[in-house]
């Protein structure tokens, strides 16, 4: 009530203003129905405003709350998703890594598989290679044996002859020993 009575004050208030410089009464009393009219439709009072803002007020709270709710229900969303992925990522790590393990597995049989086989090949190899070299170590020496007893018996006769002949030789000598021996004999 008091805005009303504030209101129709400024109202008398602008009339007096308008006739005092001289602008007709007519023309200032449709000055001030105009600005009665605008400040009933158009122009705001204090208290329109406080109303107004009490109402955008609410307005952002209640826009606040839904938004906070929002958020929430996002939050909520988001972290299903992420306990979700993260499940399905263990599972699958879980899944990978037994089939890692079975594939490590397969190849550890797998090579010790060709190990064996391999150690197998090679040990008959060595066994074979060991035969050949006994067996050519048997035949050189075989042969040398006969060459050393063939040498022997080489040897041997070289002595022989090298006995018979110094024996001729002793015999010569000691014969032309004698021989010049008596001829010396001979001479005295």
């Amino acid at each position: 009530m008091q805005e009303r009575t504030a209101n129709v004050d400024f109202l008398y208030s602008l009339y007096d203003a308008l006739v005092s410089i001289s602008v007709p009464s007519d023309k200032a009393r449709a000055v001030v129905d105009a600005m009665e009219r605008d400040m009933g439709t158009t122009l705001a009072t204090k208290a329109d405003l406080d109303t107004k803002y009490l109402l955008q007020k609410r307005d952002v709270a209640a826009a606040s709350e839904s938004l906070r709710q929002e958020i929430a229900a996002l939050d909520e969303r988001v972290t299903q998703r992420i306990e979700s992925l993260d499940e399905r990522l263990s599972q699958q790590i879980v899944s990978l890594d037994e089939r890692v393990s079975q594939k490590i597995e397969s190849l550890d049989e797998r090579l010790s598989q060709q190990i064996v086989s391999l150690d197998n090949r090679l040990s008959q190899k060595i066994s074979a290679l060991d035969e050949r070299l006994t067996q050519q170590i048997a035949a050189l020496d075989a042969r040398l044996s006969q060459k050393i007893d063939a040498t022997r018996e080489l040897l041997q006769k070289d002595m022989e002859l090298l006995r018979s002949s110094m024996t001729i030789r002793l015999g010569s000598i000691q014969v032309v020993s004698l021989g010049l021996f008596f001829a010396a004999l001979r001479l005295t």
